[in-house]
């Protein structure tokens, strides 16, 4: 075994290159239906709430396979993991395109959400065995531009090609693609520096993988500290707004209220993930190298954050159109809060279960994504005054602020939370009792 400290800095980025490229083709799936939403209820005839549940089914397999998923991260090992979800988004991402009815592509949506939910557990447990811990907030800050440039992909690109070839043949190619990534992770991806022959990054316990059983042990301990619940609960508040915005309601917004074209708005929705792209390597350098600390960049994220959501609500009217793009770039920029979270939880629980804490963490974020997609549909449906054009529900504007209300409602939640996290100063701060 060597401990070449240059060989192993080389190779971990490649190590993680294929992961990060799943994750993106993940993220991109989060956000596509906003893109595609009038093509699915023209396709099948189906309301806004129907089309809720097809884009929350996403999100209730990430919260079904929370803690499976980082479990299987913890004894099947990451590479093996990320290749079984890339095979299952592979193959509902086809089903979907291949849909004859509304049943057949919420399957295909459905296998594609167990594929995608355990990507980013996995990618982050194999982080952690690649990367030391004052890294890991810079990683996960990186992770999430990758998964931006996923939502940048799932917006106006993947406008301009239905727009090209049409909804369903945009998906079977996207499957097609996350087969082949599949098989190259298979191929490429170590679990720890000692498969190939390097010294470790990280203090950990000796030994092999956990078993099952010790991963069943661990959960209670993980649930039950309740050092772990603020930056859950942070992240449950921003993630469930974001995604219900820039996931379903951001661009039927934009289109109906202020009358821009679909690439026009996809444009806006852009801006959103470009402010995600920016703001997360940012702000988990600065928390890493620059501050040596968590709550700071954590509290001024979401504090912007819920400001945005009080600029988009509190006024009456709808505001001027010129405020929509630095308002789009800005909520994506508060957003950013959340590669600081995967560190602080991670920091206050037992470093051998990494994937089970990471797990843990994503149980009410992903409940809250999809809660929060259905609720604001049937928000939305509440205030419906009737109006179709080409098959497709109109909303007024004080449909969607009732709607966004509820947006407002969780972020200044997650604020609070926040407020709560424990300061860890970039270090695992766990202790057994």
């Amino acid at each position: 075994m060597t401990s070449d400290p240059g060989r192993a800095h080389r190779v971990r980025w490649w190590i993680i290159a294929v992961p990060a490229l799943l994750y993106f083709l993940s993220y991109f799936h989060r956000v596509a239906p906003v893109v595609v939403a009038a093509d699915l209820m023209r396709a099948f005839s189906v309301s806004a709430a129907a089309l809720g549940n097809l884009s929350a089914i996403y999100p209730y397999c990430f919260a079904a396979m929370a803690l499976p998923g980082g479990s299987l991260a913890d004894t099947l090992g990451p590479r093996v993991t990320l290749s079984l979800g890339a095979m299952t988004m592979a193959l509902g991402s086809a089903l979907f395109g291949l849909a004859s009815s509304f049943g057949v592509a919420f399957a295909g949506r459905l296998l594609v959400g167990l594929g995608a939910s355990v990507i980013l557990i996995a990618s982050l447990r194999l982080a952690a065995e690649w990367f030391r811990s004052d890294e890991f907030a810079t990683v996960s800050g990186w992770s999430q531009t990758v998964g931006s440039l996923g939502a940048v992909v799932g917006t106006t690109p993947l406008a301009l090609l239905v727009e090209t070839g049409g909804w369903r043949f945009s998906f079977i190619a996207i499957g097609a693609i996350t087969l082949v990534l599949a098989t190259a992770c298979f191929v490429i991806v170590r679990d720890r520096p000692e498969a190939m022959g390097l010294a470790p990054v990280n203090e950990r316990p000796p030994g092999p993988l956990p078993t099952v059983r010790e991963i069943l042990a661990g959960i209670p301990a993980v649930a039950g500290n309740p050092r772990s619940w603020p930056p859950v609960l942070t992240s449950t508040g921003v993630y469930g707004a974001f995604v219900a915005f820039v996931g379903l309601w951001g661009a039927p917004y934009l289109m109906q209220v202020y009358g821009l074209s679909r690439v026009a708005a996809s444009n806006l929705m852009a801006l959103v993930a470009l402010g995600l792209l920016l703001s997360s390597p940012l702000i988990g350098w600065a928390s890493d190298r620059w501050l040596g600390r968590r709550r700071p960049p954590l509290l001024a994220a979401t504090a912007l954050y819920a400001a945005v959501w009080g600029a988009l609500v509190i006024p009456g009217e709808p505001l001027p159109r010129a405020w929509l793009g630095p308002l789009c770039f800005l909520l994506g920029a508060g957003s950013g809060a959340v590669v600081l979270v995967f560190a602080c939880v991670r920091e206050v629980n037992d470093p051998r279960y990494v994937g089970l804490t990471l797990g843990f963490h994503n149980l009410p974020v992903f409940l809250n994504f999809a809660l929060m997609q259905w609720l604001t549909g049937v928000l939305l449906d509440s205030r419906w005054e009737g109006l179709l054009e080409g098959g497709t529900r109109v909303y007024s504007p004080g449909a969607y602020r009732v709607a966004f209300s509820l947006c407002l409602a969780v972020s200044v939640g997650s604020f609070l939370a926040a407020c709560l996290v424990k300061e860890t100063r970039c270090r695992n701060i766990w202790r057994p009792a």
